[in-house]
């Protein structure tokens, strides 16, 4: 069986990109085991696990592991956000599920998504449950920045993606795609507006514009917001 738990204690949102120590996961595990593991066996993919959150489903990673209490695991020095998930703060009660290869990757037809199937767990009751392929959707995009241009502002952001190889020691990846790009004068976001280039023009008067990728299939990523500073 896979390694599911529950947290004990609530766990706040973090950083991505970089180690966060601020933050443990407080996770009660009944017959479950984890362990330490280094930092660079970290970064090379161990100790991963889908943490339930306000944003959806987490894939977080621990270098500690340590056992306080019976059942009980003190999970710290976290990557937060991998492979594309969204960061999100996790309630008491949030499940974990460690990928330790007893989870495996649900055998769904392209037209079965978004239909509630019937689906058991061994000789336990069928319940339905909505298969939304969030792993096909369009990650978030990276470094989303504004800079005061004539007019108004100059928006520029970086795709990021699966296909984007994360190692330095290979040629990076085109800037390239399509992009929903949406502006709040004041009164709430606008209708979408599309672009090809990782890039737009923002007339004055505006207080934040937001970016999201859009995929192939013409689902929206996670919106990214930044604030303009306008007056």
């Amino acid at each position: 069986p896979a390694v599911i738990g529950r947290l004990a204690a609530g766990m706040g949102a973090g950083p991505l990109g970089r180690w966060d120590f601020a933050n443990e996961i407080l996770v009660d595990c009944r017959g479950g085991e984890f362990e330490s593991a280094s930092e660079a066996r970290v970064l090379g993919g161990a100790n991963a696990a889908l943490l339930e959150t306000d944003a959806g489903w987490e894939l977080v990673q621990f270098v500690s592991a340590e056992l306080v209490g019976p059942d009980q695991w003190r999970l710290s020095q976290l990557l937060r956000g991998q492979q594309g998930s969204v960061i999100g703060a996790a309630q008491a009660g949030a499940r974990l599920v460690l990928l330790n290869g007893a989870a495996v990757r649900a055998d769904v037809l392209p037209e079965e998504i978004g239909i509630a199937l019937d689906w058991a767990a061994g000789a336990g009751e069928a319940m339905p449950v909505v298969f939304e392929d969030r792993d096909g959707a369009p990650w978030t995009v990276g470094h989303l920045r504004a800079e005061a241009a004539p007019g108004g502002w100059r928006v520029s952001w970086v795709r990021r993606g699966p296909d984007v190889a994360a190692s330095w020691a290979l040629p990076d990846a085109e800037n390239t795609g399509r992009f929903a790009v949406e502006v709040d004068t004041g009164s709430g976001f606008s209708a979408p507006m599309d672009v090809d280039v990782p890039e737009a023009m923002i007339a004055a008067g505006a207080v934040s514009v937001r970016v999201a990728e859009r995929g192939a299939d013409l689902r929206l990523g996670q919106w990214v917001s930044i604030g303009l500073n306008a007056p």
